[in-house]
C-alpha cells in the first residue's frame, strides 16, 4: 500500500520555495500597511508606504520579465501568460505608487 502523504498547511507550501516572488509580496503588505496607517498619521509613514509600495511592485515586474524573456518557457504556456497580465497590472500599480510618492513630496 502507498505511503499517505502528509498534507501541508497554506503557508508552508507558499514559503517552502522562498525567493523573489514571497519578498515581493511581503514588500508590498508592508506598504500596504503603512499606507493605510499614513492616511492617519504624518506624512513621513505615507511617504515610507508608497516608496515600499513602488519597490515591491518594481520587483515584481522585474519577476514577470524574467519568466516573459526566458528561452526555456513556451508562449503557449499559462505561466508566459500569467506573467504578461501581472507585469501590466503591477505596471499600472507602480506608476500610481510613484505618482503618490511625488504628490506626497509635492503637497
Amino acid at each position: 500500500m502507498a505511503t499517505a502523504r502528509k498534507k501541508k498547511n497554506v503557508f508552508v507550501r507558499y514559503f517552502t520555495p522562498f525567493g523573489l516572488r514571497q519578498v515581493c509580496d511581503l514588500v508590498m503588505l508592508v506598504g500596504f500597511i503603512l499606507l493605510i496607517v499614513g492616511l492617519c498619521t504624518v506624512d513621513g509613514v505615507l511617504l515610507a508606504g508608497f516608496i515600499c509600495y513602488a519597490l515591491g511592485a518594481g520587483m515584481s515586474i522585474v519577476r514577470c520579465a524574467l519568466v516573459i524573456f526566458s528561452k526555456t518557457i513556451n508562449h503557449r504556456d499559462p505561466a508566459y501568460k500569467s506573467a504578461i497580465i501581472n507585469a501590466s497590472i503591477m505596471g499600472v500599480l507602480f506608476a500610481l505608487a510613484v505618482f503618490g510618492l511625488i504628490w506626497t513630496i509635492v503637497a
